[in-house]
């Protein structure tokens, strides 16, 4: 009998948990459900010109106008120099501005231009889209309670106190 590519044996059972299938595994699910949310949110965003980490960096500087580079980093789990990359291609595209001669240790706001409020406007009607319940294959009350269960795991999992 032929071994399998991996070096495996082929004739030693899979553990349950794979036997039974690992989709009824929640956390895989999620995990599964997420990846396919996050490549149609991608697709979606670039039909009007955005990605996911630069809609992100928009919607922080639109509810709070004056972040640091190191705060927005933070937020977005990105490191600094990330940042720094992703807030140069911003300011080049016009959608935010950063002062330049600044000292050190002196605190450096980026702020949100108008023509980056434009830009995070026009994502408006595709989270719309994204949103509808029938767009996930859902009825308005399962999208409600998909929306509470999905708060609660990301409190949960947001919360250092319950981390392993």
């Amino acid at each position: 009998m032929e071994q399998p590519a991996d070096g495996g044996d082929p004739q030693r059972p899979l553990p349950s948990w794979l036997a039974d299938d690992p989709a009824a595994i929640p956390a895989y699910a999620l995990a599964r459900a997420g990846n396919a949310m996050t490549a149609r949110f991608t697709r979606e965003l670039a039909t009007v010109g955005l990605r996911p980490h630069t809609f992100t960096v928009l919607v922080h500087l639109a509810r709070e106008p004056a972040l640091t580079s190191a705060e927005l980093a933070r937020r977005l789990a990105v490191t600094p120099q990330s940042m720094s990359a992703l807030l140069h291609g911003l300011a080049e595209a016009g959608w935010v501005e950063r002062p330049t001669g600044a000292l050190r240790g002196q605190r450096i706001d980026v702020r949100l231009t108008d023509a980056g409020r434009e830009a995070l406007a026009a994502a408006g009607p595709v989270l719309a889209e994204l949103g509808r319940p029938e767009a996930m294959g859902l009825t308005a009350e399962e999208a409600t309670t998909l929306h509470a269960l999905l708060q609660r795991v990301l409190s949960t999992l947001s919360d250092p106190r319950r981390s392993p």
